[in-house]
């Protein structure tokens, strides 16, 4: 793992310093062609979202099975969660520097953690009605002669129709999650993470439907019909918790986490590299989290007797060439001659 690390840094600083055959870096090059597939798999998500959500709901009419229908129900909150991933995307590329002068990258986080809470309030529902199902359920089985009770067995019927379409639904979000996860991006790492939560779920509601169908018809013992509420039960709560994690990596990036010390490794090489006729020291080097991207400041030290107007230069071009990394929304170069005062002294902390 450790030489896999280096490779991949030295792959990095390439991908930055290195120009292809347009005269571009390839790390420039790369994010235009990493856009493109971004919006072409937002797209495709947002289409087979709508057709899911339209067959799963025949299948859930179809099956009567409280494990599809949680499913049908994440679908829909998918659509929703696609809808309003793409509607962030083009809100982002507007500008308007008088309103917004650093622009609206951090949008898109926001927009993650509301989908995050309307995800979990879908599923904390359909847990509500596995119990109540559940509960009818047992007292079924507990008090089959109760004259009292009026509860009965709820009517599952997993016929070829709910089976085709949770098969469908399977294969093609494990075709979205294997084209997204590899992606390096908030939008598509909420969309490979939904996918794979997608998968996972609806192999379970298969499975529970199927034996909750095959336990009413006596095929096995009938108490087996439990497992379906049990099956959406199992779903919404792993839905709940992956979607906290997501909300919780996105309140730590808009709260201003530190970069990885490998990204602050990449931008301590660039400056190293950048002017080492002039600058004669690095004194910090810091990056955080402010949204998706990072805020970079860099404290490099010149020459006492410079003129003012080479180190601004110097500093300017420092400055262009750390915002060319595609992570970074801005970053600030502070020029200085002396190194004894301490990273903190000159600004307010809080």
């Amino acid at each position: 793992d450790f030489y896999k690390n280096q490779l991949a840094f030295i792959d990095s600083l390439e991908a930055m310093l290195l120009p292809n055959a347009d005269g571009e870096n390839t790390g420039t090059s790369g994010v235009k062609r990493r856009d493109r597939i971004i919006k072409i798999l937002t797209t495709a998500s947002l289409i087979i979202n709508i057709i899911l959500v339209i067959i799963k709901a025949v299948g859930a009419v179809i099956s009567n099975s409280l494990s599809i229908i949680s499913s049908v129900v994440d679908s829909v909150v998918d659509l929703l969660s696609s809808i309003i991933l793409m509607w962030a995307a083009r809100q982002i590329k507007k500008k308007n520097i008088y309103k917004y002068p650093t622009g609206r990258a951090r949008l898109e986080p926001a927009a993650i953690i509301i989908l995050s809470v309307i995800m979990c309030a879908a599923s904390v529902q359909v847990i509500f009605e596995s119990v109540q199902t559940f509960a009818d359920d047992i007292e079924y089985f507990t008090k089959p002669y109760n004259q009292t009770s009026c509860k009965k067995l709820p009517d599952l019927d997993m016929s070829i129709v709910p089976i085709v379409v949770m098969v469908l639904t399977i294969v093609s979000k494990a075709v979205l999650f294997l084209l997204s996860y590899r992606i390096d991006n908030p939008t598509m790492s909420a969309l490979a993470e939904d996918n794979r939560n997608d998968v996972a779920s609806n192999i379970v509601a298969l499975v529970c439907g199927l034996i909750g169908s095959y336990a009413l018809k006596k095929k096995i013992r009938q108490e087996a019909i439990v497992v379906d509420p049990i099956g959406a039960l199992l779903i919404s709560v792993y839905v709940i918790t992956a979607w906290i994690r997501q909300a919780c990596r996105q309140v730590r990036h808009l709260t201003g986490v530190t970069a990885e010390p490998s990204f602050l490794q990449l931008i301590t090489h660039l400056a190293y590299n950048f002017r080492p006729d002039a600058v004669t020291k690095i004194d910090t080097v810091r990056a955080f989290h402010s949204g998706t991207k990072f805020l970079v400041e860099v404290d490099i030290g010149l020459p006492s007797s410079m003129p003012l107007a080479i180190a601004h230069d110097i500093g300017e071009q420092l400055q262009k060439e750390i915002e060319k990394l595609d992570n970074v929304e801005r970053a600030f170069v502070h020029l200085d001659f002396e190194f004894t005062h301490g990273p903190t002294d000159e600004h307010k902390t809080g």
